[in-house]
């Protein structure tokens, strides 16, 4: 078995590490996975590793995306507010939407990344890309207005009030209404299925965020395949961006 060094400061990480013992250890070097803190100019740490973790990444331009095309080797991008695992959960079941609404709420210092996130739950419930059509914005909320495949349609509310972290409610109506609820608070995540057969809730997941993270990474390196963490990342930003 090929053991794995992780070159990482933080705790949670750390953590992570020593969970996933003997598959991985504490180091460095060229062959190592590291860890990136998403704040910043953090596309600029991408270098020198065997695969990259971008823990949270802030917001970046379509010109900072298309330097990313240009990274060789695997990213996964940890997003606690749109793990890749509840996005499996949310598409155990067939998706059919009519409409989507993502209502999202939190503080200040991270309404951008809220918003972000929440725009990346309206894309995992079209199934789809989405095309900006219109923004309002008053004093405490921004509200975007997109179309994705199929002329599907999704708005989506960002509400700034006190506080720090973020929660949202996704919800696809249609013939199957499925909601998604995420709180930074806490670290489970619910995922509900109504329709003529009942209300059915995915089992939790109980797996850490950086945990998680480490796994994809390990696995992607493994197999010497680049997840679409970065591609699903440019299409969010992009429509941050595009919206103004």
């Amino acid at each position: 078995m090929i053991v794995r060094e992780v070159w990482t400061e933080a705790a949670a990480y750390r953590a992570a590490v020593a969970e996933l013992a003997p598959r991985v250890r504490l180091g460095g070097g060229p062959v190592a996975v590291r860890v990136v803190d998403g704040h910043g100019a953090w596309w600029r740490r991408l270098d020198g590793a065997a695969g990259y973790v971008v823990d949270e990444p802030d917001p970046v331009s379509p010109e900072v995306h298309d330097l990313l095309e240009e990274v060789d080797a695997p990213v996964v991008v940890m997003r606690r507010r749109v793990r890749p695992d509840i996005v499996v959960d949310v598409r155990a079941e067939p998706l059919a939407p009519r409409h989507i609404v993502v209502d999202a709420w939190g503080g200040r210092t991270d309404a951008t990344t809220l918003l972000r996130d929440a725009v990346g739950w309206a894309r995992v419930l079209a199934s789809g890309p989405l095309s900006f059509v219109a923004r309002i914005e008053t004093a405490a909320a921004t509200t975007i207005a997109l179309r994705g495949p199929d002329g599907v349609g999704a708005s989506v509310t960002r509400t700034v009030g006190g506080g720090v972290g973020g929660a949202l409610a996704a919800t696809a109506l249609g013939v199957r209404r499925v909601e998604v609820r995420v709180d930074s608070a806490s670290p489970v995540c619910d995922v509900t299925f109504d329709d003529e057969d009942g209300r059915r809730t995915r089992p939790v997941r109980r797996e850490s965020p950086e945990r998680l993270a480490l796994r994809r990474i390990l696995d992607a390196v493994h197999a010497g395949a680049a997840p679409t963490d970065l591609a699903d990342l440019a299409a969010d930003d992009g429509v941050i961006h595009t919206s103004g």
